[in-house]
């Protein structure tokens, strides 16, 4: 089977800077029909997926005075969005560490019924204090204590999706007999972290299990991922980074004993435009609208301090600790970023997409950029950001998509209805035992 190139599209309202530029409704319901026009303009290029990112609280109080209030939560911004896509794969973040298995099981895989089958998990460990402190929980828990945690959440998620099995229901409607009792798997889990007896009472996803989608890049991070994600989010901020972090991925998941490696997909935000003159204005414009002040802020939440520094000055050494418990991978991302920039307005600028890689220019170059990292072993695929300007995701559908099939590496059209045919994965065994 030929490779194909995969391409996500981050899904999220941005609140830092865009919403300045005078073409932008910023009200609440400007924001729903953005949401509603981007997953419609998405699904029209055929793109995979909208990934929706989460932080289950509304940052550090530094950024509040520059942060728009409508970043919807994204399960029930996909369950709406869903009723107005067809094809489109709507990957949603949900915390292992904070929200009970439970609910992330039944929520999950009724949104995955509801869109046909075309829900997927970005299982998380929150890191962000603030984010615990909306949970009741006793601070933010170790690095690697949230990876065991993790581990224990998504046995008893996969356990409760798999509880029903194709021949569960019998709907005799003479008997007046819909399920078949004996056939009903109770999880019954009794755990360190999670006692969970179930079942969610609901039949199979359409495509067998909701994707599994993971972020780890750390040491516990990328073990984690090398043994259960379907497909690794990661931000790598350039192409030799990248097919390092793509190599340790295969090696690890080998070493488990995986038969296929799971999908990598690192973030990359673009600007394109007709000319390279155009997409440099269009990043000019990007930077007039861009907040350093919320930016700042917002890397407190990953130890970064440089509130209160000179923007237009050097990096301080001082905002980068010797280490951190909270996001190793982001610590050691952001210092990257921050020795290739000369001031810390410029580093800020960056920052706006994570410690991901980035491209500015024709159509064509934008093309030749990810040919090069999809064909020279560092992605398969990516997950895109458009900068938050109007008309880029247009741009990018428009004028980039086309050049992409042109080269054989992206879709004319959906193959299949689900998110699992979308990006050619297999459908798992009921508790992973082939039959």
């Amino acid at each position: 089977m030929t490779r194909q190139l995969h391409l996500l599209l981050f899904g999220n309202t941005r609140s830092a800077g865009p919403w300045r530029h005078p073409d932008i409704d910023h009200t609440t319901a400007g924001v729903r029909r953005a949401l509603i026009e981007r997953a419609r303009t998405a699904e029209r290029g055929g793109l995979d997926a909208l990934f929706f990112a989460d932080g289950l609280n509304f940052g550090p109080p530094a950024t509040w005075a520059y942060k728009t209030t409508e970043d919807f939560e994204p399960l029930t911004t996909a369950a709406a969005l869903s009723s107005v896509t067809e094809h489109i794969g709507l990957v949603l973040t949900g915390s292992a560490t904070l929200a009970h298995p439970f609910h992330l099981a039944r929520q999950f895989l009724s949104l995955d019924h509801l869109s046909g089958g075309r829900t997927g998990w970005n299982l998380v460990t929150s890191f962000a204090a603030a984010a615990a402190d909306n949970f009741s929980a006793r601070g933010v828990v170790d690095h690697d204590e949230r990876y065991r945690i993790a581990e224990e959440a998504i046995d008893v998620v996969t356990n409760l999706w798999d509880g029903w099995g194709e021949d569960t229901i019998v709907a005799d409607r003479q008997a007046g007999v819909f399920n078949d009792v004996s056939k009903i798997h109770v999880t019954e889990h009794h755990g360190r972290y999670f006692d969970v007896k179930g079942p969610i009472g609901a039949a199979r996803s359409p495509q067998g299990r909701p994707v599994i989608f993971q972020a780890g890049s750390s040491s516990a991070g990328s073990a984690f991922a090398a043994r259960h994600a379907e497909v690794i989010f990661t931000g790598q901020g350039n192409r030799a980074r990248a097919a390092d972090f793509y190599r340790q991925i295969h090696a690890k998941a080998l070493a488990v004993g995986r038969r296929t490696p799971p999908l990598i997909t690192p973030s990359l935000r673009f600007i394109v435009g007709s000319t390279e003159d155009e997409a440099a204005r269009a990043e000019r414009t990007a930077y007039e609208h861009f907040s350093p002040e919320y930016q700042a802020g917002w890397l407190l939440e990953v130890d970064v301090d440089v509130t209160g520094a000179d923007l237009d000055g050097p990096v301080p050494s001082s905002a980068f600790p010797a280490t951190t418990q909270t996001h190793q991978t982001a610590l050691a991302g952001y210092r990257a970023l921050a020795a290739e920039a000369t001031t810390v307005r410029e580093f800020l600028y960056r920052t706006v997409n994570g410690w991901g890689a980035q491209v500015i220019g024709t159509p064509e170059r934008i093309a030749d950029d990810i040919e090069e990292w999809f064909h020279t072993g560092a992605s398969d695929g990516f997950v895109l950001s458009d900068s938050g300007l109007p008309g880029q995701l247009d741009l990018f559908v428009d004028q980039v998509v086309p050049v992409l099939r042109k080269r054989g590496l992206f879709r004319h059209e959906y193959a299949g209805a689900t998110l699992r045919s979308h990006l050619g994965l297999e459908v798992p065994a009921r508790f992973g035992v082939q039959a």
